[in-house]
Parts: structure tokens; sequence; C-alpha cells
């Protein structure tokens, strides 16, 4: 906060630390390889080990962005910036133990895990908000996930796998089971938005690699180019859906609604989630669309474009249902859409799954940004079990 000359107080807003960025880096680094965990599935089961290997990787991230939060411009002192990096170099560890995490670097994985919260709960637990809560997010994901992973580490493949699925489970609900505890919580609100957005942007990154990567190494002619700029327009799309229109709503939901930590649990944590893990599976697509386009798919990878699509705009759905009470109508008939392509997708060529995607994704945007720029009313789906919220204008 501070004075102008009029004697009336501005707020100063708290921005993203050169720390956190650097310690992003190493989060692009794990979208990486839980890609290509993801473009190696042979089956659901192969998808499934992979977002549960994403999982305390996430929330790793997720409390290392709260830990800024909480800890304001301290963070970019000495001691603040040696803190970002050790959780960065855990993030690391963890990192390059994804490809063999359930073999010989499962004791890698595990330790670092480990290692990640007990420094984010060194730090954390004293926090005012939690009000010295015993039990709070944080002490869970350590003393409850921590031995489920760290003993997990030990074991053959298999045990292995339950206790590690275990754990992943218990932390990212944590902070719903633990309830109304954590609702007198407050945050900055402006420093969140941004961490989560420079994610999505993370995770849009990697789609950018996947399509451009394939391309640059390979022979570039006619259906090369078509489909490289298909899939241009479709990450656009991507980056639109969120960016025009969903983050402002969630910086705005985050302003207004009294119980903050609802809506950094619902919105911030799972919402962004499905966003991260949507995208990831539709950069596993775009690069599958850009190595064949003209062929039907045959194999896993290959149908994770709609489905990922789908996933990407039901967690829109799913985070205005916590905002506002209601899933706006334009995005939930993309879902439905989506899904529909989905269905299809084993009878096309992969470049016309991508088409139709893109169609999908385009009329949804072209619906809202018409909605919007002519001043009607947004159609709403009104959901059960949320009360109705102030929108944005």
């Amino acid at each position: 906060m501070s004075d102008d000359e009029s004697g009336r107080v501005e707020r100063v807003e708290q921005r993203v630390t050169w720390a956190e960025l650097f310690f992003d880096l190493v989060w692009v680094f794990a979208i990486t390889q839980i890609s290509v965990a993801l473009a190696h599935a042979h089956s659901l089961l192969d998808v499934a080990t992979a977002v549960m290997l994403f999982l305390p990787l996430w929330m790793g991230w997720v409390g290392a962005a709260l830990l800024g939060n909480a800890t304001g411009e301290s963070l970019d002192g000495v001691q603040g910036r040696l803190l970002v990096f050790a959780l960065a170099a855990c993030g690391l560890g963890m990192s390059v133990a994804v490809p063999d995490a359930l073999g010989s670097r499962g004791v890698l994985f595990g330790v670092c895990y480990v290692l990640m919260r007990l420094i984010l709960w060194q730090r954390m637990r004293r926090w005012p908000a939690f009000g010295g809560l015993r039990v709070e997010p944080f002490s869970v994901s350590l003393l409850v996930s921590g031995p489920l992973f760290l003993a997990g580490a030990f074991l053959d493949s298999g045990p292995r796998e339950v206790l590690w699925a275990t754990g992943a489970v218990i932390e990212v609900l944590g902070t719903a089971l633990l309830g109304k505890r954590l609702d007198r919580a407050r945050f900055e609100t402006s420093h969140l938005p941004e961490r989560f957005g420079l994610f999505v942007i993370m995770a849009l990154g990697e789609t950018v690699i996947a399509s451009g990567g394939h391309v640059s190494d390979g022979h570039l002619g006619t259906v090369q180019l078509v489909t490289l700029g298909l899939a241009f327009v479709l990450i656009v799309q991507l980056w639109w859906a969120y960016f025009h229109y969903s983050a402002p709503a969630a910086r705005h939901s985050l302003d207004i609604d009294p119980v903050q930590a609802r809506i950094v649990r619902d919105v911030f944590s799972y919402a962004h989630l499905a966003y991260a893990v949507a995208i990831i599976l539709m950069a596993v697509g775009l690069e599958e669309l850009l190595v064949s386009p003209l062929q039907r798919p045959h194999e896993l990878p290959q149908f994770m474009l709609a489905p990922g699509a789908a996933l990407y705009l039901a967690g829109f759905c799913y985070a205005r249902w916590r905002m506002f009470g209601a899933a706006a109508v334009p995005r939930t008939a993309g879902v439905l859409a989506c899904l529909a392509v989905a269905s299809a997708a084993s009878a096309v060529p992969l470049v016309v799954t991508a088409v139709l995607v893109v169609l999908v994704l385009g009329a949804v945007n072209g619906a809202e940004a018409f909605i919007t720029e002519t001043g009607r009313p947004l159609p709403l789906l009104r959901v059960p079990g949320r009360q109705r919220v102030q929108e944005r204008p």
C-alpha cells in the first residue's frame, strides 16, 4: 500500500518474482516429461500412471505459488530466492525420475517429493491464515502423503503404484477434506491469477514444441504446412478460451468472494489441474497429427486430441460453476461436441478430427465474443450446490 499526494491509499499489486519465473523453468521440463510418458502410453492404465506422476508435481507447484503469495516481497530476498531454488531442485529431481519412476528411479522421485513437501511445510506452517491449525494442507501432504510416497519408492511396481496413487489423491483432496477450517485464509489477488496464468502459458508452450518440432526436423511440404497452420489455429483458440474471458473472471471472483480459500482450491488448484492435463493431452495429439495427418488413428496417443479439448472446456464449466453457480452454455455444448468428435475419431483421418476440434473451439469462442460484444446475457446452465455470486460485468 502507498499514499498518493491527495492522501488516498493506493494499492500496490504483488507481482511474480524473477526467482519464481526461474522455478517455472523446471516445471516446463516436468510438463515435457509427462508429455513424453503419455506419448508412449499403450493403455488407459499408462495414461492414469502418467497423470498420477503429474499430480505431486502439480501440487508442489501450487504449494510454491501459495508460498510466494503468502511471503510477498520477502521471497525476492536472498533467503527467499535460495528457498525457491531448493524447491526447484526437488522438482528437477522428480522430473528426471519420471521416465522410470516405477522402476529404478522411484527412490529419487519419492525422496525429492518428501523434501519438497518438508521445505514447504517448514515455511508455511506458521502462516497467519492457518491460525495455528495443526492439520492444514501442507502438513497433510508431508505427514500423510509423504510416507506413502517414501514407502512406495522402496517397493516393487504394483504396490508402489497403489501407495503413490493413494498419496496423490490424498494430497489433491486434502484442502477439500479440511472443509471450512481454511475459510479465513486471505490471499493477494493479483499474484495468484498471474502465477496460474503463467502455468497455462507453460503448458501451451508444450503444444507449440510438439507441433513445430516434428515439422522442423522432417519433410516440409504442402500437407505439413497446412497441418501446422491448423495446429497453430487450435493453439490460439486454447489461449483465447482461457485468457480473453476466463482469466479475468477468475481474478474478479478472487477479489469479491468472501471465502477466497474456496476459489483458490476449486478454481485455481482443481480447474487449472484440468486445464494443464488437457493441454498436455492435446500436445501429444498435435504431435501425432503432424507425424501422420492423413492416417486414421490406431494407437492411444493418436486419440488424445478431442478428449483433451473436452476436458479443457469441462474445466471452464466447473470453474464457472464454483465461481458463479452456473456453467456457460456455449462451453457446455463444446464439451458435448468434443466428446462426439472423440467417439468418431477412429473412423476418420487425424486431420479431420483436428479440423472438427478447431471448429468446435472456434464456435465456442465466437459465440461468447458475439454475446459479450453485443451486450447480450450469456446463457447459463444452473447447477445445484453453489450459491450465485455477482459475476464480472
